[in-house]
């Protein structure tokens, strides 16, 4: 897609990736399996989200799809949504417990304008009616807007397109751009998300737990982040050789390798300086001053802005085994939250494990 605020710009992720035109030709699926198997040797979680980049561009991923179903309670795959043929969708809506995470900034060719250059214009037409044949067919669709220059002013909009047409089968997840590119495209602080809270009873058919839309009006105001986040205490990232990363969203160095390593998660989760860094009260890296991502609806669980039933409707978190990981997480981690400190905030800490989703890349 070439999206002009693209993270992997930022930060140097493909380490040792096969080249890209090997992707395209070779089904790496057994190397897949085998990270996974690696992880679960010492993990038990329910979820499994995949990219790629673009997930569907690589040999062998519908069938990857298919056979990681058998796995997991929910699997859910972040497209761009080009390649989502009726062929392929029927495949998935057929599976059950498969969903999609489609990025796309607004319903309209101008909102994407960050995510299609001109010469990819016509790319917008094809995305669309992948939306489309995937609603259709059933299948729960989370969608990722980031808010840019090109698309702030336009989420309303966005979201009264999404109701008119998939309520109930659609879920618009916006959040600003991160990183240092929010200093060159990221909006201007504002009120930009206030009618949407205001009018969330319109739309909550089509938004997420209320209190996300709340969060992403203020932190857009003023465009920092204040709020703490424990979203490393509920996941880990894969990497397709074996790379494993605190945060799904903050690509840092890896902790370390599980193909050259088998222990690493034993020996590095909740220890490994990055979580002190992470899960901090306030945002200590750069990055994560800017950050938000619709993992944050994990974050007000945690903090009892989101109530157990509001967790129980999102896509993501549906599943009754999902749902009682993340009580059993939020309990936990009590005594870290209200700040009683002492012995107990500190185990709390460091034995929870990263048992609510994996996320692969």
């Amino acid at each position: 897609m070439r999206c002009s605020y693209c993270l992997t710009e930022e930060y140097n992720l493909l380490m040792n990736v096969p080249d890209a035109r090997l992707r395209l030709t070779t089904d790496r699926r057994q190397d897949w399996h085998e990270i996974l198997d690696l992880y679960h040797e010492h993990v038990d979680a329910p979820i499994l989200r995949l990219s790629g980049g673009e997930f569907f561009w690589l040999k062998g991923s519908t069938e990857f799809v298919e056979e990681a179903s058998r796995r997991y309670e929910t699997v859910q795959v972040i497209t761009n949504g080009v390649f989502l043929n009726e062929r392929r969708v029927e495949a998935l809506a057929a599976l059950g417990n498969v969903q999609l995470n489609i990025s796309l900034d607004g319903h309209t060719l101008e909102l994407n304008r960050h995510r299609l250059p001109p010469k990819q214009a016509k790319l917008h037409d094809v995305i669309m009616r992948g939306l489309d044949t995937a609603a259709k067919a059933g299948l729960k669709i989370d969608i990722q807007s980031v808010l840019t220059d090109a698309n702030y002013h336009g989420q309303l909009q966005f979201a009264e397109f999404l109701r008119d047409r998939y309520a109930g089968r659609a879920t618009l997840y916006f959040f600003p751009v991160r990183g240092e590119t929010a200093e060159r495209m990221g909006p201007p602080a504002g009120d930009h998300l206030v009618p949407l809270v205001e009018r969330y009873d319109e739309f909550s058919s089509v938004l997420p737990p209320r209190a996300y839309v709340e969060h992403m009006a203020d932190q857009l105001r003023t465009n920092v982040r204040t709020m703490g986040c424990f979203v490393t205490a509920t996941m880990a990232q894969l990497f397709g050789q074996g790379e494993v990363s605190a945060c799904p969203h903050a690509w840092v160095k890896p902790m370390g390798n599980l193909a050259e390593n088998r222990t690493l998660l034993l020996d590095q989760y909740g220890s490994h300086q990055h979580y002190d860094l992470f899960m901090h009260d306030r945002p200590r890296f750069a990055f994560c001053k800017t950050c938000a991502t619709p993992s944050d609806v994990i974050n007000l669980y945690f903090l009892d802005r989101v109530t157990d039933e509001e967790i129980g409707r999102t896509h993501l978190y549906s599943g009754e085994r999902s749902q009682a990981r993340l009580r059993m997480m939020k309990q936990a981690f009590r005594p870290v939250i209200s700040g009683d400190g002492g012995p107990e905030a500190g185990a709390a800490r460091q034995t929870v494990s990263p048992s609510t989703h994996t996320e692969t890349a």
